[in-house]
């Protein structure tokens, strides 16, 4: 038994339709795969970051005043 390393896409039909390819999954791929779940996760965490309530002005300060002494 040939084991291929394969990944899975979806493609526009011609009709109008999706439908799911299977392609080789080279080193150009992989690596292009990887840079987008990376972009994708720094996305989601400038997301996440954002919708975060701003800290109060008390914790700000204590913040401020720790990076300055140490």
């Amino acid at each position: 038994m040939w084991g291929t390393r394969v990944m899975s896409i979806v493609k526009k039909h011609d009709s109008g339709g999706l439908v799911w390819k299977r392609i080789k999954l080279t080193t150009t791929r992989k690596s292009n795969a990887k840079k987008r779940i990376q972009r994708v996760t720094q996305n989601e965490a400038v997301l996440r970051a954002c919708s975060e309530p701003p800290p109060s002005k008390t914790q700000v300060c204590a913040l401020q005043e720790a990076t300055q002494y140490n």
